[in-house]
């Protein structure tokens, strides 16, 4: 626990309105660096997320809290510590907060979109604690939504469009700002879609079009079938913003989209590419694009945003938090204590402090494009050290199940609902 004393970063960067804008947070499925950036070992294959890059604040060193979908919702939207096999396993959950109970408890509308079983990973778990206003999940669709192709008789759910189109449906235009989240699939193994020999068309002229160097067109012809999924997730988020921006609320909404982690069967060029996801902020109220080269982390995305709710918009935040990142601006630079990533629920192996990767004991030294090399510098003794550090706050916590005491959290509720 500390005083929240995040800087609001984002302000500048964003045009000032006269209510609070909405915020929309899109993760994607599998959604890596590798396979969606110019400069990602394998290539594009997203290029209507390029267009938005375009337009964006954009971060290209972007790290994943995790090599797997677990804890991508406590820590995009909590900054949250994992516990011992992801925050979300605990039988209960222990006070805390996060961007459902503190944009909800000021106004906002909130909502959960997924087109599979929500109590996949507990997702359900942390949306009923957070008492969130709508929960979108495979039992709310039916027909003319389509499920994914099954496999062995199984259906991951509904597909990438179906969501997309269902959030679009339930969510009315209203006066009051809303808050989504909304978590993709089609990109998850088996990675089976509808109309495929579309998107096979597709790949097949993104190959064409794209001046791959012949390594690259090794790496993509070999994970054809993942990256048509790719095509189809990046077509079906084109149709999204096409009809968002028909709607009069899309002006006054903010869009943060990213990856959960990289697909783990994609081969990975070094230990970092699992957790090396873009993240964007999307909207018509960013001044100018811009480009930022920092390495952030999933942990940084809540403080920031909600200091600039706070800042801007005179939104009642905590006074004390139990962040675990720095902030957008800060990140995971020298300066601050380091950040941990859980590549499985049982494995809790890598950390990352400033241009350093500790990864199942061995050091790596991380270039200004999260490209890594085996490293002999004389930091190892100091990483390992934070590491030991975060893994004995992490068991304490969960030996403990707090965060914080019980009246910083009760006392922060009751004095919004005063004001």
């Amino acid at each position: 626990m500390k005083n929240e004393d995040t800087k609001d970063f984002l302000g500048p960067y964003l045009q000032k309105t006269t209510k609070a804008p909405n915020l929309v947070i899109l993760v994607i499925e599998g959604l890596g660096h590798a396979y969606s950036a110019e400069n990602g070992y394998i290539g594009n294959f997203t290029p209507f997320i390029g267009s938005l890059k375009q337009q964006s604040l954009y971060w290209d060193n972007n790290i994943s809290s995790s090599g797997r979908t677990f804890s991508v919702l406590p820590t995009i939207t909590g900054s949250l510590p994992f516990a011992m096999h992801g925050f979300l396993e605990q039988d209960t959950l222990p006070d805390n907060f996060n961007l459902f109970n503190i944009l909800k408890s000021n106004g906002f509308n909130t909502g959960f979109f997924y087109g599979g079983h929500s109590n996949f990973d507990f997702m359900n778990k942390f949306m009923d604690y957070n008492k969130i206003d709508m929960l979108i999940d495979q039992k709310s669709f039916g027909p003319p939504y389509k499920k994914l192709p099954e496999k062995g008789g199984e259906s991951w759910g509904y597909e990438d469009q179906a969501v997309f189109s269902k959030l679009l449906e339930v969510q009315k235009v209203q006066a009051n700002p809303y808050f989504h989240v909304l978590l993709t699939l089609s990109t998850h193994n088996p990675f089976l879609i509808n109309n495929a020999a579309h998107y096979e068309q597709l790949f097949d002229q993104r190959m064409a079009s794209m001046n791959l160097s012949p390594e690259q067109k090794k790496w993509a012809l070999e994970n054809r079938t993942q990256l048509v999924s790719v095509l189809n997730l990046d077509d079906a988020m084109e149709q999204f913003f096409k009809e968002y921006k028909k709607r009069t609320d899309f002006a006054n909404t903010i869009f943060v989209i990213t990856g959960d982690h990289a697909m783990p069967e994609i081969p990975l060029q070094s230990k970092i590419d699992r957790y090396h996801v873009p993240l964007l902020i999307y909207s018509p109220l960013v001044k100018s694009p811009k480009t930022f080269r920092n390495f952030v982390s999933h942990f940084d995305v809540a403080p920031s945003i909600l200091a600039y709710y706070r800042e801007n918009y005179g939104m009642k935040t905590p006074a004390q938090v139990t962040w675990i990142g720095q902030g957008l601006d800060k990140g995971v630079s020298v300066q601050g204590d380091g950040i941990a990533m859980m590549q499985s629920k049982n494995q809790l192996v890598d950390f990352v402090k400033g241009s350093y990767h500790l990864s199942d004991g061995q050091l790596y030294k991380l270039d200004g494009v999260l490209n890594e090399d085996v490293a002999s510098d004389n930091v190892r003794e100091e990483l390992s050290k934070r590491f030991e550090l975060f893994k004995r706050k992490n068991k304490l916590f969960y030996s403990q199940k707090r965060l914080l005491p019980d009246s910083v959290y009760t006392n922060y509720f009751d004095r919004v609902k005063k004001n």
